[in-house]
């Protein structure tokens, strides 16, 4: 049984803050400042983060003069989506800090285990293109391996709360990843919710993490079947988790792909 593990996340506040880049995601070549980069800082407080125990994470956001990004298009419901994944793709969870007037947000986390954890900041500033960022948080303590990321879709994948056939096929420039979704009887799911105001949604990174991709439904099909259409920015193996809503409760069913 495949299932994925929801991170403690406490309640959501604003301030003002400082933190240290770590890593951006935004590449920016030559000499001089690129006009369109943008950053993502995150600070623990304390310095040293213990899995198991609670921490602040300070994250902001700034372009590339330093000056913090603080207007945001409405994209999917929210300012921001935050996805945070363990380095070996075996913890994830998807939240949405509200960004201060400063571009700061603050959040308290539990992490569950020791390990290296991606941070990917996925928003739109006001008038502007849509933008991932990237940084790396460190946790010490206890830590289990991964399981190895061996595909095992197409195919039918548990949770503890669904079944999915997963099936994957290849298009111009792209995949159709569609989910068909029964719940343990087999019984076709048919009350799905709206969630962030679409039928599901598709988070995808690749093995070592450094790609990331956010796809949302195509529109049409069956009410038990939910169908993305995701550009892989190449070959290789990933990981994906996908999001549906059923009685309020926003359900994950993990996948790993190999994509030629």
């Amino acid at each position: 049984m495949r299932t994925s593990f929801i991170f403690a996340l406490f309640a959501l506040l604003l301030t003002c803050g400082w933190s240290a880049q770590l890593f951006a995601a935004t590449d920016h070549s030559g000499h001089g400042v690129d006009p369109n980069a943008f950053y993502l800082t995150v600070t623990p407080e304390p310095e040293a983060v213990q899995a198991g125990e609670q921490v602040t994470i300070t994250l902001r956001l700034t372009d590339a003069h330093g000056a913090p990004v603080s207007e945001f298009e409405i994209v999917h419901e929210k300012k921001l989506h935050l996805i945070i994944i363990r380095e070996g793709l075996d913890k994830f969870t998807h939240t949405h800090p509200e960004p201060g007037p400063d571009g700061t947000m603050v959040t308290g986390m539990t992490f569950p285990e020791g390990g290296t954890y991606y941070f990917y900041a996925d928003f739109t500033p006001r008038d502007g293109k849509g933008q991932t960022l990237m940084a790396e948080l460190r946790v010490e303590g206890e830590s289990s391996p991964a399981p190895p990321l061996d595909p095992y879709v197409p195919g039918m994948v548990q949770t503890d709360e669904l079944l999915a056939n997963v099936g994957i096929e290849a298009g111009q420039g792209m995949h159709r990843v569609s989910f068909a979704l029964m719940d343990l009887s087999e019984a076709p799911v048919t009350d799905l919710q709206p969630y962030l105001g679409a039928m599901g949604h598709f988070v995808v990174v690749s093995a070592d993490g450094r790609q990331y991709v956010h796809s949302h439904p195509m529109d049409g099909g069956e009410a038990s079947e939910v169908v993305f259409e995701v550009h892989f920015p190449g070959p290789g193996v990933y990981k994906g988790w996908g999001e549906f809503q059923r009685g309020g409760t926003v359900l994950v069913v993990p996948v790993v792909m190999q994509i030629d």
